[in-house]
């Protein structure tokens, strides 16, 4: 039997953290990054989501089965001025996560701590238009179809259409 935990993400989560990230890559998923990163590369970023986390700028969740991470949700605010009721929320999973429900339940989970710890009124999301499971899933979390940005983000090298979705808590 798998042990199966969500939590916020540590330090320690950094080696295992890369390896999602790049196995992400090498299946070409539809994800930002599009090359593997380095071990300096993660550290920096986590750097970056553990402070923004110490600042109240943003929540980030893991998918961990057995010690390792297999996935990671989080939900940035867009500033602390005026905008800082709206939040954006990405996740990604790893190949041997998906089809069981857990990104749902990472997803379910990511949302409801930015909405008790950040107060977000407003959360957005982008993806891409060729990733139907992603657009499913966002629907049936209560995300709506905003808008389409024609050719807004390159894949690989081609231009492809990408999805605004919006859900008001």
């Amino acid at each position: 039997m798998d042990k199966i935990t969500f939590r916020e993400p540590k330090t320690s989560d950094v080696k295992s953290a890369l390896e999602m990230i790049n196995s992400l890559v090498e299946e070409k998923a539809y994800i930002t990054v599009q090359k593997k990163l380095t071990l300096k590369e993660e550290r920096a970023y986590f750097k970056n989501i553990l402070k923004d986390a110490k600042k109240k700028m943003r929540i980030d969740l893991m998918l961990d089965i057995n010690g390792e991470v297999c996935g990671s949700a989080g939900v940035w605010l867009l500033d602390d001025g005026i905008r800082k009721h709206v939040g954006e929320i990405g996740i990604a999973l790893k190949k041997n996560a998906r089809g069981k429900g857990l990104g749902e339940k990472l997803f379910k989970k990511t949302m409801e701590k930015a909405i008790k710890e950040l107060n977000v009124k407003i959360v957005t999301l982008f993806v891409y238009k060729g990733n139907k499971v992603a657009i499913n899933l966002y629907k049936k979390m209560g995300f709506k179809k905003l808008g389409v940005i024609k050719n807004g983000v390159s894949y690989y090298g081609k231009l492809i259409d990408n999805y605004l979705m919006i859900k008001y808590i």
